[in-house]
């Protein structure tokens, strides 16, 4: 962030400059359109009369004004939620089936259903990608997701435990949904490819403070 050029995500240099896809660089930043040739999010017509809209200056940003009506259209960073399940000084890992990071390992977890609060969906990605029911502890990390092609992405990472924490937690592991495997990784066992950035600074922390993987 911060060089000018690309780097190995995507993201472009300091400098603003318009082009045939959208805006690049800080001003890209602002309204959401982070990689080449990706088009700022919003309508482009007017919710209420229809007009096509334009990208002006509102409230600190660029948004999608209607060029009629001078409505200002405002959109949302999607939300997310991960279980960074713990069991026996062990953590539970998925490993993606689907791009972005196919194939690469992270923690259970994806986007917030409408209805639904962050941490039931923590406990709902874990039940749908691992196979097991969680309980939720407390809130372990919060962070803006900024590799993920798709969308800027703000994620809570919670820490949670298997319900029934017995021996037969392994067993029950079930990958499904995004997910194609799922197992528990002592901390001196981690994979090398992990998915996001967040989810490796989050477990180099918990290796650094809980070096035992007793995690309290």
């Amino acid at each position: 962030m911060g060089e000018s050029g690309s780097s190995r995500n995507g993201w472009v240099g300091a400098r603003t400059r318009p082009q045939a896809g959208g805006f690049v660089g800080r001003e890209a930043a602002r309204v959401g359109c982070y990689r080449f040739g990706m088009e700022a999010p919003g309508p482009r017509h007017c919710a209420d009369c229809g007009a096509p809209t334009v990208l002006k200056e509102r409230f600190g940003a660029l948004r999608p004004t209607c060029g009629a009506c001078d409505r200002v259209h405002f959109f949302a960073t999607a939300s997310s939620a991960c279980a960074v399940v713990v069991h026996r000084r062990r953590v539970l890992l998925i490993e993606r089936a689907i791009r972005p990071y196919r194939g690469h390992w992270g923690f259970p977890g994806g986007f917030q259903d409408h209805g639904e609060s962050l941490a039931e969906t923590a406990v709902r990605e874990t039940r749908e990608e691992a196979g097991i029911d969680v309980r939720v502890e407390r809130v372990l990390h919060v962070d803006l997701t900024r590799d993920d092609p798709r969308k800027l992405v703000n994620v809570v990472l919670f820490l949670a435990r298997p319900i029934e924490s017995d021996d037969s937690v392994d067993a029950r592991l079930c990958a499904a949904d995004d997910a194609r495997s799922s197992r528990f990784f002592g901390f001196d066992e981690l994979p090398s490819q992990i998915a996001f950035d967040v989810n490796r600074r989050v477990l180099d922390d918990l290796r650094s403070r809980y070096p035992d993987g007793d995690v309290d």
